[in-house]
């Protein structure tokens, strides 16, 4: 045990260590960071309840899962909404997060070798301090998903080696937290539920701790049902926006995976049209305006929709597209000249937090500047400078090899070390390789259907860095090296 703890604290220095280097001196983030979980816990914290996704006192929501903004509401009450302090505060909660999920992803490998441990331990560690926007980014919500994912892959083997012993609470645990986060963590708890009680059918006294952990689980839906349809009039499991994102994904964008501009003209917290209509008319009901459209698209075109889920899952398996299409700028555009690129739909404005994002970042530049000129900017010069610079670093991001690495790394290299593992070891999984490959499918597959991008393909580091563990150890196996049970 000594060489675990050594090995666990050697993962909590790294993360701190870049959790320090990717934030400072910039921890003072601006209203926009908070996005919508922070918005709602700053109604929690004020009173409000639990509502105001996007401010402006639109009342009661659904529209964030509840555990990301009862975290934050915390940090809030201790040390002030929306300060420089909280943020501190959640960036040193989220590397003690993403520590215990290494801990726990340590502890899970350990019996299959050291070097499935050395090497799912380092590509976690790797995962989490080199993605760009990963969960070390100031503010980011990715660090609970992760830490849920991998107390579930510890919880399941536990159980499965001891049902009476320690993993049994740890499974209670995340059957009644894992809901209240996200859709596939809840999918991933029902998968992990099912196949424990399989593996102990026939033995009652075994049965019991998967039946108990499913009813902590209808329990905590249950919960969170029943305020919502007091609050909202209607009962919503776990968030009220699956048609906006249904609609969003498969009418909005063409191909099933909405760009950056598509994203944020249809959000009402950036467009001004969108904030109106949805105050107008209450979340429920303008949720709602999206089902009709949404439903008639799919009745029109099934097929479409069906190659819409298929470039969703080879976005989630083999190359994982970084949302594209736009990049951020602080640009001091004139007032005039603000209003005719926010008309003309190149660029959007942040409002409170100042700055705003080009919109039509990957156009051919000779087609962008005919245009900027044809809008008659006073300072076109300028407005071009800053457009061509954000060019250079959105092709560095995304088309670069270093882009095309990371598409690849988050997707396609975790899948394929799996495969590989279970073809070394004539096509069986390791055990904590099977359940992370069960969990992961769950996590991401609501998203495959409805609406996935690089966001909802970042919580799975955790399962993903099992895979490149287990397949390390069976090609050390293979080569006579290690041990590959």
């Amino acid at each position: 045990m000594g060489r675990f703890r050594l090995l666990a604290l050697a993962g909590t220095l790294v993360l701190a260590g870049a959790a320090l280097f990717h934030n400072l001196p910039g921890l003072s983030p601006g209203m926009r960071d908070w996005a919508e979980p922070g918005n709602v816990a700053a109604a929690l914290v004020e009173g409000r309840g639990f509502s105001d996704p996007f401010e402006g006192g639109t009342g009661a929501t659904a529209w964030v899962s509840p555990l990301p903004v009862w975290a934050e509401a915390a940090v809030f009450l201790a040390l002030g909404v929306k300060t420089a302090a909280s943020a501190k505060a959640l960036l040193a909660l989220s590397v003690l997060g993403l520590a215990g999920a290494n801990a726990l992803l340590l502890s899970a490998l350990w019996p299959l070798g050291p070097w499935a441990r050395c090497a799912g331990s380092a590509a976690f560690l790797a995962y989490c301090a080199l993605l760009p926007g990963g969960p070390l980014e100031v503010l980011s919500e990715a660090w609970l998903d992760i830490l849920i994912s991998a107390t579930l892959l510890w919880a399941a083997l536990e159980t499965r080696r001891a049902p009476e012993g320690r993993g049994r609470l740890a499974l209670f645990a995340v059957a009644l937290a894992a809901p209240l986060d996200n859709a596939g963590l809840a999918l991933s708890t029902g998968v992990v539920l099912l196949a424990l009680a399989w593996s102990f059918r026939g033995d009652i006294r075994r049965l019991r701790v998967p039946i108990a952990a499913a009813a902590l689980a209808a329990a905590a839906v249950g919960g969170w049902t029943g305020r919502n349809a007091v609050a909202l009039g209607r009962f919503v499991p776990l968030k009220s926006n699956f048609w906006f994102e249904l609609h969003l994904a498969n009418v909005d964008s063409a191909n099933g995976l909405p760009r950056m501009e598509t994203v944020l003209r249809r959000l009402p917290y950036f467009d001004i049209a969108e904030f109106d209509r949805y105050a107008s008319l209450g979340e429920a009901a303008y949720v709602d305006s999206f089902r009709a459209p949404a439903l008639a698209a799919l009745r029109a075109a099934p097929l479409h929709f069906a190659g819409n889920v298929l470039r969703r899952a080879a976005d989630a398996a083999v190359f994982c597209r970084r949302e594209g299409g736009g990049q951020f700028t602080r640009f001091p555009f004139r007032q005039g000249d603000a209003v005719r690129l926010v008309a003309s739909g190149e660029l959007v404005l942040f409002g409170k937090s100042g700055g705003g994002l080009w919109t039509r970042i990957d156009a051919e530049p000779a087609d962008e500047s005919a245009k900027l000129h044809r809008l008659g900017l006073s300072d076109e010069g300028g407005a071009w400078r800053d457009w061509a610079e954000k060019r250079l670093a959105f092709d560095a991001s995304f088309r670069g090899a270093a882009g095309i690495a990371v598409g690849f790394l988050t997707a396609g290299v975790p899948l394929g070390a799996l495969l590989l593992s279970a073809l070394l070891r004539g096509g069986r999984l390791a055990p904590p390789a099977a359940w992370a490959g069960a969990i992961g499918v769950g996590m991401v597959a609501p998203f495959v259907l409805v609406n996935h991008n690089e966001r909802h393909q970042l919580p799975l580091i955790a399962m993903q860095a099992v895979a490149i563990g287990a397949c390390a150890q069976a090609c050390a196996g293979r080569l006579g090296k290690g041990t590959a049970p």
